[in-house]
Formats: structure tokens, C-alpha cells, sequence
């Protein structure tokens, strides 16, 4: 087999595009397909922002995005373009619910630094908001904003600026690997290369099908609506932090609700995290309906009445949930030159710097330096 790349990746959402990039700017022959436009909006990977934050429940995802802030920068140095805006963020919480208080636990664990508050301190400093009196808060300074619409395109041009080929609108047919290396088929064209790394989003159960591997991902269709607010001043970034606001029973429930300041567009971004139906990544809708917004609109009445006035956008994207709702990334059994990345559940973009070098560390030694135990396929 005559290799024309030394990598094929195939995805250019978040993180297939960050991968290409790590690997092109170390040199290394790259070739990245995405079946769609570069920057498409059918998956994961666009909208004007996604929460950057280091308020986890398990260490290993705070060490992780510990890393993402450096990495993030590194992009931001490389390609003299600014894509975290930092915010602040503020976890809310009725006392004693197990995610809030793992997410505490973990911080103190890494050494990250937070506030504690109570419901009267968090009135004093962000009027905006209106809880229960029972209400905790944690604060963390360093918590912010990504726009996957900016950062995509950017990660897939510094990817090609670094040496990468890039081939959109290009769906991949089959696969043939063996001992000297892999084919990439798509319809009438045939690529070849040494390594391979998968990173298809919610079409990724049916690509690594082609490949022998059944992961099972459960594909949601989750909404966000923005709220054009009659007093935009008390939402503007220094003002108003993102906010992530959890179950308001002990169930264990993870987030429920959460929003931004005004970024992007001239509204409160809101969302409900995890409340959508199951999809596929090809019957999905793009509409988000008139009681889902009214819900949302109650919601953001009684946190954050100020926030709510016309509806300026509505929207929808899709979650590839795993089973535990952890990442899924590790090589292909039986053949390490083959990486998978899958199953980001609703939470990964924030990761997808230094997933993409992680994907990267993978191909070229088969190991990394990160904590991959969440992640491995063997779990299933």
C-alpha cells in the first residue's frame, strides 16, 4: 500500500479539527475529511458559545481542563486570534446535592481556587439572580466562554496554514486497513495513510461500525433559546458570570439549566442540559418548539427575571451521550494504529484542545501523558 498521509481524520468537528491541528503543527502529514461544510451546524461543534469551566464532579476532568486553558492559549498565541473569554462562572445548588458538592470536593483536590457562598452573598454580588434561601453558590474566576463557530474554522485554517490537507463535503464510504497501513474510501476516492483517528460525532455509532466496533451512543436533541433582556447592561460580561443551576432535588441530577451573559448575539443565551429527545443524527430537527421556549421562558423568569424579554434566536444540537456519560476515547482493539474519540455527551467542547492532542499523543506513541482510566472502551 502506497501511504499518502501519515494520519486520515476523519470528522472536522471539535475535536477531529484539533487533532489535525496538533498534528500538522508538529509536522506530521495530515489529511482531514468532514462529510459536510467546514464549520457546519448539524452536530455539536457550532453556535456562538459553549461554557469553558473547571467546576467538575471526578479530578481527571478538572486536570483536563486545566490543560485545555494552556492549550486554548497556545492557539490563541499561534493564530493571534482570541477565542476564551473569560467570564467567571457560578454553580448553584441546593445544599447537599452530590454532583455540587463532588465538583467542590474535586477542586480542592487540584488545588483549584473557588468562593463558597451562601443565597444572601450571592444576592449582594449578582442581584440579577433570584434563589431560595437555601440556595449555595460556588464561584470560579476563571470560568468563561468558547464560540465553536469562530474556533472550529480557526483550529481546520491553523491546520492548514501548519501543512494539513482539508477535503469538506466528503462522506466516507468504507474502510480497509491492515498491517501496512489504512484505506479511507469515499465514493470514487480512495486515501491512504499509516494512522487513522475517528472522530464522527453523533454519526459516529454507524462510522466505527465500519471499522468492527460497536460503541452505542444515544443521540439527544437538546434546545437553547436567547432572551433579548430590557436591561442588557446588567448582562454584559463583568456583570453577569455563566451560570450553571442543578437539579433542584437531591436525585443526584447533574446541571438542568444553565446560560451566559451577552455574547455573540444581543441576548441571554439559556438551555436545559439533557432534556431533549432521542434523534438520530440524521432525522433531527432544527426547530425548537413554542412550549420548549415557553418552559424555558418560566425558567429563566425565576432565576433570572431581569434576563427575560423577546425571543432574538432559537436553536437546537445534538448530544452523542455514552452510556455513563463519559468520554470514549482509546485505540481500536486489536489494531492501535486505528484512535476513536466518541461519546462527548453534552460536555466536551471546552475539551477539545487537548482531546485533539491527546488523539494526537495516541497516533504517533500509542500512549499519552493525560489520565485516559474514564475513557476506555473496555468499560463497555
Amino acid at each position: 500500500m502506497s501511504l499518502e498521509f501519515e494520519v486520515i481524520v476523519v470528522g472536522a468537528g471539535a475535536m477531529g479539527s484539533a487533532a489535525a491541528y496538533h498534528l500538522a503543527r508538529g509536522g506530521r502529514s495530515v489529511l482531514l475529511l468532514e462529510q459536510f461544510g467546514i464549520g457546519h451546524d448539524r452536530g455539536a461543534s457550532h453556535g456562538h458559545s459553549r461554557i469553558i469551566r473547571l467546576s467538575y464532579e471526578h479530578p481527571v476532568y478538572v486536570r483536563l481542563s486545566q490543560a485545555a486553558y494552556k492549550l486554548w492559549a497556545e492557539l490563541e498565541a499561534d493564530a493571534g486570534e482570541k477565542v476564551l473569554t473569560t467570564t467567571g462562572g457560578l454553580d448553584l445548588s441546593l445544599p447537599g446535592h452530590p454532583v455540587f458538592e463532588e465538583c467542590i470536593s474535586s477542586m480542592k483536590a487540584v488545588g483549584v481556587d473557588h468562593e463558597r457562598f451562601d443565597a444572601k452573598e450571592i444576592q449582594a454580588r449578582y442581584p440579577q439572580f433570584r434563589i431560595d434561601p437555601q440556595t449555595v453558590g460556588i464561584f470560579q474566576k476563571d470560568a468563561g466562554i468558547l464560540n465553536p463557530s469562530q474556533s472550529v474554522p480557526l483550529m481546520v485554517n491553523m491546520a492548514k496554514k501548519h501543512g494539513a490537507t482539508v477535503i469538506d463535503n466528503t462522506a466516507v464510504s468504507s474502510f480497509y486497513f491492515d498491517e501496512n497501513g489504512v484505506e479511507v474510501n469515499c465514493g470514487d476516492k480512495t486515501f491512504k495513510s499509516a494512522k487513522l483517528i475517528i472522530s464522527a460525532g453523533p454519526w459516529a455509532e454507524s462510522v466505527l461500525k465500519k471499522v468492527g466496533l460497536n460503541v452505542p451512543l444515544a443521540i439527544t436533541e437538546e434546545r437553547y433559546v436567547f432572551f433579548k433582556p430590557p436591561q442588557p447592561e446588567l448582562f454584559a460580561i463583568g456583570k453577569c458570570p455563566i451560570f450553571a443551576q442543578y437539579g433542584e432535588n437531591l436525585a443526584g441530577k447533574d446541571i438542568e439549566f444553565y446560560g451566559f451573559p451577552i455574547f455573540g448575539l444581543d441576548g441571554v443565551k439559556v438551555a436545559e442540559h439533557r432534556f431533549g429527545a432521542p434523534v438520530t443524527a440524521d432525522d433531527r430537527s432544527f426547530v425548537v418548539s413554542d412550549d420548549v421556549i415557553e418552559r424555558m421562558r418560566r425558567r429563566t423568569e425565576k432565576l433570572i427575571p431581569d434576563a427575560v424579554g423577546d425571543v432574538i434566536h432559537a436553536m437546537t444540537c445534538l448530544y452523542s451521550n455514552s452510556q455513563d456519560r463519559h468520554f470514549v476515547i482509546d485505540l481500536l482493539p486489536g489494531y492501535p494504529d486505528i484512535v476513536i474519540a466518541a461519546g462527548f455527551s453534552g460536555h466536551g467542547y471546552k475539551f477539545a484542545i487537548v482531546v485533539g492532542r491527546i488523539l494526537a499523543d495516541l497516533v504517533e506513541r500509542e500512549c499519552t501523558d493525560f489520565d485516559l482510566s474514564l475513557f476506555s472502551l473496555s468499560r463497555f
